[in-house]
């Protein structure tokens, strides 16, 4: 065995122990059979929990857990688990997956607890609270209907420290597919007097024989940041649908493997550069001549493809100085001197183009992102967009196309052609290739930004800032009127100041309203330093107040480019923004007293 392959596999074993260490559960105890094993008590009657291979939630074949259900209205399989040890100063995650099957009869339940013999011994001792400080008797994350049967579904659940002093909870159901929390469920935290903790899930209450709920991969872990990642855990950090591969662009000038230049070499160079959200990545840059012709840029190696697919190419773009020339995203499918791509009308396309211009703004980037369909697709809509790298919004519909039936190959293309402007610049990254079926990233992947958070900002006649509004949610971001502005009875809107006032509604909005600013006084911060080269320090002082949720740092538009989760409530944080482009930010704060404030600081 040579060094290197040792080396691998040494890292594989430590990576692996240290994340098996992590869980406080050990389901190497989960061998094919029926009812309880070492560390999880069955839930309901042995007939009802057995363990099968089956495919789990990333089509991979493992051991889960089964829970099958008699008539009886009562436990219908699952487990609770041994009693662990843990730290009540600590917050702690659980986490499982679940899929129901059939029908939603019955419920499924997740949840924790901790009894202990109290002072009669025909009671217990709940030593688990509910946010608000009241006793959880029988605590539960979550009870009910999974979104869809025959669907995996990771569900997460947070039990925090005897001090949290927050009614934020951070639990929820995800969706694996996309990797989005569809369900917010409740968190708990433990009283001075827990000591122990064990992991309950299963199914209840369902009288149909032929339902079936499955469980796989429970965890329970201390949150001190050696826990892995909800990405890691919904599988979202461990595929890569790219059938181009860029790491062939290493700095210097010319064709690398896998791209081909476009133009002279002398018009294709690599270097490193800041992306659309300030990180220094690998940018191919186009540097055009003075011949007027083809001036940078790349075309892809033929990837073979199957025609009765669709597929999506896409990649960042930005063009500097000058608008001279043409801006180019293409496709080819060629074999010899046959092309195998149509229009959506079904007319052969020789050398097509999902895009050629200018982009909206120089100096700004843009994604591009175009779909060639399958052979049979016979509508004439075109998705393809181009979209704001800074705001994430659609700026611009470009052209589709579908492949021939004799198709068997794809080609991407980027470039500038036709610049006489020896100072401009082209720049492009990250070009990709995947097959639309379900695995591919998503677009709030493509952008890594969450284009759905914004900062909102409204001003009396005189210009003056009167409210700051912060929505993350899609279709939420309308301002509510704050308590001091009335409305009439029948919900008209008025004005105050020149402010229109949101009209009245029962439905509460998931958008968070910040306080006029004289109802933060209460919690004293600094920030600095500020204006700042890179690090700055948030600091709080005065009442037991601690910055919690999440720090969300937004650039002078109101566009998200960074956000730090708080996991546990502190009254100080550093963070490091060296990376970030030069300019001014708004950073978002939220405080565990239920308000939030936001300062504006500038990046040197």
């Amino acid at each position: 065995m040579n060094l290197r392959l040792l080396i691998i596999i040494l890292a594989f074993v430590l990576s692996s122990s240290l994340t098996k260490a992590q869980n406080l559960l050990d389901t190497s105890t989960w061998t094919i059979g029926s009812g309880s094993v070492s560390g999880f008590a069955q839930n309901g009657a042995t007939s009802e929990n057995s363990r099968e291979l089956g495919t789990d939630p990333f089509g991979d074949s493992s051991i889960l857990w089964k829970g099958g259900n008699d008539a009886a209205n009562n436990a219908d399989g699952g487990w609770n688990s041994n009693y662990h040890n843990i730290n009540n100063e600590e917050t702690y995650r659980f986490v499982v997956w679940l899929k129901k099957t059939n029908s939603n009869d019955g419920h499924s339940y997740f949840g924790c607890q901790q009894w202990q013999s109290g002072t009669d011994t025909n009671f217990y001792d709940y030593t688990i609270l509910k946010l608000n400080g009241d006793i959880g008797t029988n605590p539960y994350f979550w009870v009910g209907d999974l979104p869809q049967l025959n669907k995996w579904y990771m569900l997460v659940g947070y039990i925090h420290g005897k001090n949290y002093n927050s009614d934020l909870s951070y639990g929820g159901i995800y969706d694996p597919v996309t990797g989005t929390k569809v369900v917010n469920i409740t968190d708990f935290k433990f009283a001075p007097t827990t000591t122990k903790l064990k992991h309950r899930a299963y199914l209840y209450y369902d009288t149909n024989t032929s339902d079936r709920q499955f469980f796989y991969a429970p965890r329970a872990e201390m949150v001190d940041g050696n826990e892995p990642p909800l990405a890691d855990l919904l599988g979202l950090n461990e595929i890569d649908t790219n059938l181009l591969d860029d790491s062939s662009w290493t700095i210097g000038c010319g064709s690398v493997s896998g791209f081909t230049q476009y133009g002279v070499t002398s018009e294709n160079c690599r270097e490193l550069g800041e992306n659309h959200i300030g990180k220094d990545v690998v940018l191919w840059k186009a540097i055009p001549n003075s011949d007027g012709a083809q001036s940078g840029g790349f075309g892809s190696s033929y990837i073979n493809i199957n025609h009765t697919k669709d597929y999506r190419l896409s990649v960042w773009m930005k063009k500097t100085n000058s608008n001279d020339g043409l801006s180019y995203f293409k496709l080819t499918s060629l074999t010899g001197s046959s092309h195998h791509t149509l229009k959506l009308n079904g007319t052969v396309q020789t050398w097509p183009s999902f895009w050629n211009g200018d982009l909206p703004q120089l100096n700004r980037w843009y994604l591009l992102v175009g779909y060639i369909h399958n052979s049979s697709y016979a509508s004439s809509v075109s998705h393809g967009k181009i979209y704001d790298g800074v705001t994430g919004e659609v700026v611009q519909s470009i052209t589709d196309y579908k492949f021939k039936s004799t198709a068997t190959n794809l080609q991407h293309r980027a470039f500038i052609y036709g610049d006489t402007n020896i100072n401009d610049r082209q720049y492009m990254y990250a070009p990709r290739m995947e097959e639309v079926n379900g695995s591919e990233w998503t677009l709030e992947e493509l952008l890594s930004i969450n284009p759905d958070s914004k900062l909102i900002f409204s001003y009396d006649l005189a210009g003056n800032q009167k409210q700051r509004f912060y929505c993350e949610e899609e279709g939420f971001c309308s301002p509510v009127a704050p308590e001091s502005r009335m409305i009439n009875e029948e919900g008209v809107k008025m004005e105050e100041e020149g402010v229109v006032v949101a009209e009245q509604t029962d439905v509460p909005l998931p958008c968070e309203e910040t306080k006029e600013d004289t109802d933060l006084t209460d919690v004293k911060h600094t920030i600095y330093p500020n204006p700042t080269d890179g690090k700055i320090a948030i600091k709080l002082s005065g009442k037991d107040y601690n910055l919690t949720n999440s720090i969300n740092i937004y650039t002078s538009s109101g566009a998200l480019v960074r956000r730090i989760n708080i996991n546990n409530p502190t009254n100080q944080i550093e963070l490091n923004i060296s990376d970030m482009p030069s300019g001014t930010y708004h950073i978002h704060m939220h405080f565990t007293n239920g308000t939030v404030k936001t300062e504006q600081i500038i990046k040197n």
